[in-house]
């Protein structure tokens, strides 16, 4: 049964009938996590502990990192479990349920693409809105998409506040980057404390998402030639448009 106070559920059902549950609370305006108690935390949740060398968060003897945090109870629940395990993952959200028979290092990959973006973490906060349209085990032609929408949104909103939009995707790389860091330095906190590998592997699964994305924007005149194709219909009636090419895609490239 799913948590009805929750933004959304994660439930893996391993072959051995042990289920485990995570309901993801997030604040509905912010999409912030909500606020979490426990009675102590492992020391490889320090700030100081693999700090991440783009963190902008101030230094302190008891400040911790927010994702750290944030993953605690996700960490201890697979502590002991290998990523090739297959598990039924399902996740509900509202009335949708999304379900897929994987291995655990995907399943807990997609759950930590949930959990560490809206934990606090300055860096990771910049992927929260993309929480928002949740999709859970998502191609990586939907993680292209998802992230060139979002980057493109967040420079329509800094114009609309007076701001210098990047309009040209000249700092998505740069943004990109910044994540495979902080996820680098986040597996080296994993070796820390992880009996086994699928917490690391999750992390190293999530991570290549973001190198596979900044990949393909880093030759963004290509891919932005081959994304205009599904624009078709608003660029029909435009008049004065400059012609640009149209590279052959390869069949089901977006399907």
């Amino acid at each position: 049964m799913a948590d009805s106070g929750a933004f959304l559920t994660y439930r893996f059902t391993l072959d051995d009938g042990k289920a485990m549950e995570f309901p993801v609370r997030l604040d509905p305006e912010t999409l912030d996590a909500a606020p979490q108690e426990r009675p102590s935390y492992p020391e490889w949740t320090l700030l100081s502990s693999c700090r991440c060398p783009n963190c902008p968060l101030p230094e302190g003897p008891d400040r911790r990192c927010p994702a750290a945090e944030r993953v605690v109870d996700i960490v201890g629940a697979f502590k002991d479990s290998a990523s090739t395990e297959v598990a039924l993952v399902e996740v509900v959200r509202d009335a949708r349920r999304f379900s897929k028979r994987t291995t655990l290092a995907e399943g807990v990959s997609a759950l930590l693409g949930v959990i560490m973006p809206t934990s606090g973490c300055p860096i990771l906060g910049k992927l929260k809105p993309n929480v928002l349209t949740h999709i859970p085990f998502s191609t990586i032609q939907e993680t292209i998409f998802r992230t060139l929408a979002l980057y493109l949104f967040a420079q329509f909103l800094i114009q609309r506040r007076g701001g210098r939009p990047d309009w040209k995707i000249e700092g998505l790389a740069g943004l990109i980057e910044d994540i495979h860091t902080v996820n680098r330095h986040f597996s080296d906190r994993f070796f820390q404390c992880c009996l086994k590998d699928v917490n690391v592997n999750a992390l190293v699964h999530l991570d290549s998402f973001a190198e596979l994305t900044a990949m393909a924007t880093q030759r963004s005149e290509r891919r932005l030639d081959e994304l205009e194709k599904l624009f078709s219909a608003y660029m029909a009636r435009v008049p004065g448009l400059t012609p640009g090419p149209r590279p052959q895609s390869k069949p089901g490239a977006w399907a």
